[in-house]
C-alpha cells in the first residue's frame, strides 16, 4: 500500500558485524524510500532524547546502527518504529535519522 508513495531512493548500508579493529563491516543496497526533512526530538536505543533532522519510509528492515545515504550525505539511524498494517503484519517502517 505504501509502496506507491516511495518514489524517492537512497542507499542502505546495513551493519552485518565488526572487524578486527572494531569498525563496522556494512552491506550496502539501494531501496526505495520516502523522505521528509523534518526535524524532531526522539529517544535511540540508549533511551536519551535525540534530534532527528528527517523521517523515511520505507517497507525493508533497516534498524539503528544502519546507515541510509541520500541526497550526497550519510545518515545514521537513531530510531525505528515498525508501522502495521490493516492485517496487522508489517506494512512499513518509519526510520529516524
Amino acid at each position: 500500500m505504501i509502496e506507491g508513495y516511495l518514489n524517492q531512493g537512497a542507499v542502505w548500508k546495513r551493519k552485518t558485524g565488526s572487524n578486527e579493529y572494531g569498525e563496522p563491516v556494512t552491506k550496502q543496497k539501494s531501496i526505495k524510500v520516502r523522505w521528509e526533512g523534518k526535524r524532531r526530538l526522539v529517544r535511540d536505543n540508549q533511551g536519551r532524547e535525540v534530534v532527528s533532522e528527517a523521517r523515511v519510509f520505507c517497507v525493508e528492515a533497516v534498524k539503528p546502527g544502519d546507515e541510509l545515504e541520500f541526497d550526497g550525505r550519510r545518515w545514521p539511524v537513531i530510531a525505528v518504529s515498525c508501522v502495521p498494517g490493516l492485517d496487522g503484519a508489517e506494512n512499513h517502517r518509519e526510520v529516524a535519522v
